[in-house]
């Protein structure tokens, strides 16, 4: 199986190859239905007191994409036919009062917008401080702060949104193009399994020789035999063996009695062998076609969640990487400032600066210095674990590459309605559609091993016509005139004694059955504490985003009012700025910290509830 994308597209649907399956047996639909009204009931059981508003109105909004011509393989959602197209999901933004995004995301810029942030804060400065000096420290650590986040330039550089990040993955994920093949090995499988209903047609031949001595010359010495033919066998659903040949032999003997010398006998023959009891009906012996089905339906399930868990894999390393380059850039910041605090003590250590205070200025700026170092490895190891995940030939782990994100973090509030989440959860999850199958499986093992505790009774019928002549056609012209006929009719009965071994098979498969019965309610179960936790997570988060954006901006204000009203430089008030300065840089990565899990808390929700190819317009067949 093979995946085709355009490199331009922004979103991709993958197209997954599968054979035509045939529909199943009457008693699985039964046993089928009645599985889908053991989940609904508990479905409806954990719904229970969901608020009858939020049953009659729930919402759905639309996320809009364009649309764009690509290769049948691999389209976008929304150039899909309308009556047949998969809307996305999208939370929509809650009404509540929430500080402009572009407010938290100056606290918090991205490298590559460093040197713009900078200047504002410059300008800033520059009009409300009561002193030139201010401004002037305050240039020394933007021209410092660039100098230090000049180390994550590389040679090369290479932007990219968070949709190409998805799409390349599609393309190209390793993991992804391992797993596409398991549906099509699945589908062989199950061809294979199907395949021992085939007719047979099968060919025989033999010659012999035989010479050896008798005691009486009523019997020959010596005999020559050649035997050939052919026929047709099959194994039909029922359960019954039947095979139809034809069959001549030529014999030539020594003896001087034979009448016909060499003789020539055709044979047709039709058999048929039809279990009563054991292995008797279409259940029993189409079981291995119905696993095979069945193994073919979890295999897709599993190469669904495989995608599913590609892209949050993508969007999680995206957003690490996002995390680690705005780090980087308020440590830059928070360095540049502890070295210009070591500067101002080193200059004053001729005036009241004591060599304490300089060494403790100068340790703070090292190990400030050191955290931005690791900053730097962060970074680097951010970008390798992208490009490990989207395995673009473009973006070679062994080239030194830098990946500018150009994604901007989601800073607004969203709306969510929990138990129309978790009813989308118990609706789309594949982990839960494939503990159903197994529970199919189970039954249909259940149902197999009941049978083989039956007595072994089997009908058996054998027909032949028989021709004898002194060449072929006078043999075979015997056999068309339906002279000699011979017919054969038996019943084969056997039973093990204590049948011990069937009925403990069949014991094996009901525990079987009960325990995925069981281990559907877990998976359930886990499937709604996956989605309560999460949506804990964005509630939570978006909490903690306006008091620590207040925060920063306290912080900010804090340090700008002791700068101007300061008027002696001394080293208690470097000290006491460098404190400051250190609050703020902790406040604004907290901030970032929040604002990071805020943006991946959306798509392990989306994640959780089963619906993450449907909010990146994937969609898998």
């Amino acid at each position: 199986m093979s995946l085709t994308y355009p490199s331009f597209a922004r979103r991709v649907l993958l197209t997954l190859g599968a054979i035509g399956i045939v529909s199943g047996l009457a008693a699985s639909q039964t046993e089928s239905g009645s599985l889908d009204q053991s989940i609904s009931a508990y479905r409806d059981r954990m719904l229970s007191e969901q608020p009858r508003a939020a049953r009659d109105n729930p919402t759905r909004p639309v996320l809009s994409s364009d649309a764009v011509q690509i290769e049948p393989l691999a389209q976008l959602a929304g150039s899909q036919d309308p009556a047949t197209r998969r809307q996305s999901l999208m939370t929509g933004p809650n009404p509540l009062a929430f500080p402009p995004p572009n407010e938290l995301l100056d606290q918090l810029p991205d490298p590559s917008r460093a040197r713009q942030v900078f200047q504002q804060r410059l300008d800033e400065v520059r009009k409300t401080a009561r002193e030139d000096r201010i401004a002037k420290k305050y240039e020394r650590v933007v021209n410092k702060a660039l100098e230090y986040l000049q180390q994550l330039d590389r040679g090369q550089r290479v932007q990219l949104s968070l949709a190409q990040c998805i799409q390349r993955a599609l393309e190209y994920n390793y993991t992804v193009r391992i797993d596409t093949h398991n549906p099509a090995i699945a589908a062989t499988r199950l061809i294979e399994a199907e395949a021992a209903f085939d007719a047979v047609f099968f060919l025989d031949y033999s010659d012999s020789s035989r010479d050896q001595p008798t005691a009486s010359e009523l019997a020959g010495n010596q005999s020559k035999l050649r035997s050939y033919g052919g026929g047709f066998r099959q194994l039909f659903p029922s359960g019954m063996r039947a095979e139809v040949s034809l069959v001549q032999a030529r014999t030539e003997t020594d003896l001087q009695f034979a009448t016909l010398n060499p003789s020539y006998a055709t044979t047709f023959q039709a058999q048929f062998s039809q279990p009563i009891l054991r292995n008797f009906g279409l259940d029993v012996n189409r079981a291995t076609i119905n696993l095979r089905r069945t193994d073919l339906r979890i295999s897709e399930y599993q190469f669904y969640a495989r995608v599913r868990d590609t892209l949050l894999s993508v969007e999680q390393a995206y957003w690490q990487l996002v995390s680690a380059r705005r780090s980087a850039t308020i440590l830059a910041e928070s360095v540049a400032q502890n070295y210009d605090t070591y500067r101002s003590m080193e200059q004053r250590q001729q005036h009241d600066a004591t060599p304490v205070e300089l060494a403790n200025s100068e340790a703070r700026w090292r190990s400030r210095e050191v955290e931005f170092i690791e900053a730097v490895k962060q970074v680097r190891d951010a970008e390798d674990q992208l490009k490990n995940l989207i395995n673009d030939p473009d973006l070679l782990l062994s080239v030194d590459t830098e990946i500018v994100p150009t994604q901007t973090p989601f800073a607004a509030a969203i709306t969510l309605d929990h138990f129309g989440e978790v009813r989308t959860a118990l609706d789309n999850r594949s982990e839960i559609f494939e503990a159903k199958e197994r529970i199919q499986a189970s039954r249909i093992q259940t149902a197999v091993a009941k049978n083989q505790t039956l007595p072994q009774l089997d009908l058996t019928f054998n027909y032949q016509v028989q021709g004898l002549g002194t060449n072929a056609d006078a043999s075979f012209d015997g056999v068309t005139s339906n002279r000699f006929r011979s017919y054969t009719v038996g019943v084969n009965f056997s039973y093990p004694i204590g049948n011990r071994g069937p009925r403990s098979a069949h014991r094996r498969a009901r525990l079987q059955e009960s325990q995925a019965v069981t281990a559907l309610k877990q998976v359930m179960d886990n499937v709604v504490l996956e989605v309560n936790n999460e949506i804990r997570r964005l509630l939570f988060r978006y909490k903690q985003l306006p008091p620590q954006l207040r925060a920063v901006q306290a912080a900010v204000r804090n340090l700008s009012a002791m700068q101007a009203r300061t008027q002696a430089i001394n080293p208690s008030f470097l000290e006491t700025e460098l404190a400051n300065i250190e609050q703020l840089a902790a406040n604004r990565r907290t901030l970032l910290q929040v604002l990071i899990d805020y943006n991946i808390g959306i798509v392990t929700l989306e994640k959780a509830k089963g619906t993450l190819l449907d909010y990146n317009n994937v969609i898998v067949k």
